[in-house]
């Protein structure tokens, strides 16, 4: 290793050091994003935009720019010309892995439901609701697409029971539903069949 390296020019030795030490982080990036460590752990993310300039982007930058060099170097072109191509590469591996972690950060998020877009949406009693917030129980709804079951309270003086249509009006937090019921609550539940 120590004859390889006596070899290399200095520019060589600078652009081997650059690509070398940033490839290895990449990898160690790689192996923490496997462990269950995301972008937000590199402070890639805040307040829902993926930074241009994170810990992911400049090290892609530098591993681009760095095996970009050794190449344009072993290959003849002088170091103007390297430097030029490597900056060049460097910023498409930035670039790259920007759209990347824009395109991950946003399919994460639009994935995530978010109870408050089931306010004013129909759905109907799954479990009976016990009147005036004294329990609770659970109803069906669409949100963002899904058919979810959720807990639910109601504010209504009387029981809503099962299957009854109900409207959510409400979080009571970020996964508990306020409804109201849609019309006579009783008039929607099929009479039992008279035995006879």
């Amino acid at each position: 290793m120590e004859a390889w390296w006596a070899t290399l020019n200095e520019p060589l030795r600078w652009f081997y050091a650059i690509a070398i030490s940033t490839s290895l982080l990449m990898v160690v990036q790689l192996v923490l994003m496997v462990l269950g460590f995301d972008g937000d752990d590199f402070d890639d993310v805040a307040g829902g935009e993926v930074h241009v300039l994170s810990v992911r982007t400049i090290t892609a930058f530098f591993a681009g720019f760095g095996w970009t060099g050794v190449a344009a170097l072993q290959s003849g072109a002088g170091l103007p010309l390297a430097l030029l191509a490597a900056v060049a590469v460097g910023g498409v591996f930035m670039g790259g892995v920007l759209l990347l972690m824009r395109t991950l950060y946003s399919m994460r998020h639009s994935g995530t439901l978010d109870y408050n877009n089931a306010i004013d949406e129909v759905g109907q009693a799954y479990v009976r609701i016990p009147p005036a917030m004294s329990g609770s129980g659970q109803v069906q709804v669409k949100v963002q697409g899904r058919l979810i079951v959720a807990p639910a309270f109601t504010r209504s003086e009387t029981e809503i029971p099962t299957r009854a249509p109900v409207r959510v009006v409400a979080l009571l937090d970020q996964n508990t539903l306020v409804v109201e019921p849609l019309g006579d609550p009783i008039a929607q539940v099929p009479a039992a069949p008279e035995e006879g």
